[in-house]
């Protein structure tokens, strides 16, 4: 099983979109079975694949055990709750061993796992990262979150260092991109300037058609309206890029 983890300290960056998205993607994949972990107290993750409930709340994989799975459809969705907010104020160890415990035992049923977390550094982030092989940095094009990549790369490497040194940092993704703002044609300069080792070579545009996915529930290569093509090729360009480098991590070949 393959761990990837969607994350930023800086809220409203897509975060979500991505994880959906990235759980969709995968679910097409052969073999797609895949685990969709909502670490996010907000549970926009579980709201938009609602559809998909596992009937295993994420909680459960930082306590005593999570029920058995017998046979795990493509897609299951290990829902967000209140107790998340709780727990990612706690500093305790042992929850951290029993969560990655948890998903080596889930591991057998399931080819991806793909993690949305909070947008803050807690228990909640760091157990993600320390029981991921890949994490993946989205980015709003803003003065604000360019400033805060800094803390977020140091949490990445920090962990890497310190707990899992097999963590493979995909990148930075440009997302939400407006074309039309001058201000954050202007970002990317200066993302590039600071960060240009980490920032993957795609980005992904601001569009009402992903909006719209988010509340219907599926990918955006499944709306039927015309003006989502464009945005659906832009994401299957990112997805199979960010496959493609999990894949060559991991000592994958592609057919």
């Amino acid at each position: 099983m393959q761990v990837i983890v969607v994350a930023n300290q800086k809220g409203g960056v897509g975060k979500s979109t991505l994880a959906c998205h990235l759980g969709w993607y995968f679910a097409e994949a052969a073999p797609g079975r895949v685990a969709v972990v909502d670490l996010d107290p907000q549970a926009n993750t579980s709201g938009t694949l609602q559809a998909c409930q596992g009937g295993v709340a994420a909680v459960r994989l930082f306590d005593g055990g999570v029920p058995a799975i017998a046979a795990a459809p493509v897609l299951s969705l290990f829902n967000a709750t209140r107790e998340l907010g709780a727990l990612d104020r706690a500093s305790d160890a042992g929850r951290v061993k029993t969560f990655i415990a948890n998903l080596s035992a889930i591991a057998p049923h399931f080819d991806y796992c793909v993690m949305d977390t909070r947008p803050a550094d807690g228990l909640l982030l760091r157990a993600a990262l320390i029981g991921a092989d890949h994490v993946l940095c989205p980015i709003e094009l803003e003065q604000y979150s360019i400033e805060g990549l800094a803390q977020m790369l140091q949490t990445v490497f920090g962990v890497r260092q310190q707990f899992n040194p097999k963590l493979n940092f995909l990148g930075i993704l440009a997302n939400r991109f407006n074309y039309h703002s001058a201000q954050q044609r202007a970002a990317l300069p200066a993302l590039l300037a600071r960060f240009e080792q980490h920032v993957l070579p795609a980005k992904l545009a601001t569009r009402s058609s992903i909006a719209e996915t988010n509340r219907a529930g599926v990918p955006v290569w499944k709306l039927s309206k015309s003006a989502a093509r464009e945005a659906a090729v832009e994401m299957r360009r990112v997805l199979d890029l960010l496959r493609s480098r999990m894949n060559a991590r991991e000592g994958v070949h592609e057919s």
